[in-house]
C-alpha cells in the first residue's frame, strides 16, 4: 500500500504551503501585520485607561489633608450629621425668658472644638446661633419692652430651628486678652455657610 507523507515524494513542501509562506514573507504583508499588532496594542491600552478612569470616578475622592493653620481648614466640621425628624414643640415648661441656667445648657464647652495637629480652636456655628438667641433673651429682659409671651415663643421656636439645621460651619477663632486673661472668641464674619437658596423660597411664596 502506498503511504502518504506531509512532504512530497521529492522532499519538497506542498505547493499550497509554499505559496502561503511566500505571501507572508513579502514586505507589505509583514508591515501590515506589524501595524495591526501596534494598533491592537494601542487600542487595548486606550480601553484599559478608559475603564480605569471610569472606576476611579466611582470611587470616593481621597480626603484632603488640612494643616488647620489660617484659612487652611474644612468649611464644615468633619463629621457626617445624620438626617432625623424633629417635632417642633410649644415648650412652655422649658427655656423661659428668666431661666438663665437652662439657656446656659446650650453652650457645651463654650461651643469651641479643637481640631488639627495644633489643636486649633473653632467655634461651631450652631452654638454661635444659640448664643445670639440668648443675647436677644437677655436684651429683652433688660429693656422690658413688653410682649413677653410673643418674644418667648419666638425664642423657643428659633432654638428648635437652629437645632434642626445643626449648622456645622467652622468659624475661625480670635484670640485676645481681656483684663490680663487670654480669651478665645469668634465673630463668624467671613465664613461661608452651606445654605438653601432663600431667594427661591421667597419667589415661590410670592408667586402664590
Amino acid at each position: 500500500m502506498q503511504s502518504y507523507s506531509t512532504w512530497s515524494a521529492h522532499g519538497q513542501r506542498p505547493g499550497w504551503l509554499r505559496n502561503s509562506l511566500v505571501k507572508l514573507s513579502s514586505p507589505l504583508a509583514v508591515y501590515a501585520c506589524l501595524l495591526a499588532a501596534i494598533f491592537t496594542t494601542f487600542l487595548n491600552i486606550a480601553v484599559t485607561f478608559h475603564n480605569v478612569q471610569l472606576l476611579n470616578g466611582l470611587l470616593p475622592p481621597a480626603p484632603k489633608e488640612y494643616t488647620y493653620i489660617g484659612s487652611d481648614h474644612p468649611a464644615q466640621l468633619p463629621f457626617d450629621v445624620p438626617a432625623v425628624g424633629l417635632v417642633i414643640e410649644h415648650g412652655d415648661e422649658h427655656f423661659s425668658l428668666w431661666d438663665d441656667d437652662e439657656w446656659g445648657t446650650l453652650f457645651p464647652s463654650e461651643g469651641f472644638t479643637d481640631l488639627g495637629p495644633a489643636q486649633q480652636p473653632y467655634l461651631l456655628s450652631m452654638v454661635h446661633q444659640m448664643h445670639c438667641l440668648d443675647v436677644f433673651r437677655v436684651g429683652f429682659l433688660r429693656n422690658r419692652t413688653g410682649a413677653a409671651y410673643h418674644v418667648e415663643h419666638c425664642l423657643r421656636f428659633m432654638r428648635q430651628i437652629v437645632l434642626c439645621n445643626a449648622d456645622t460651619t467652622l468659624e475661625e477663632s480670635l484670640v485676645g486678652e481681656i483684663n490680663g486673661k487670654k480669651e478665645t472668641g469668634a465673630s463668624g464674619v467671613g465664613m461661608v455657610h452651606r445654605c438653601r437658596d432663600w431667594t427661591k423660597v421667597r419667589q415661590a411664596v410670592s408667586a402664590r
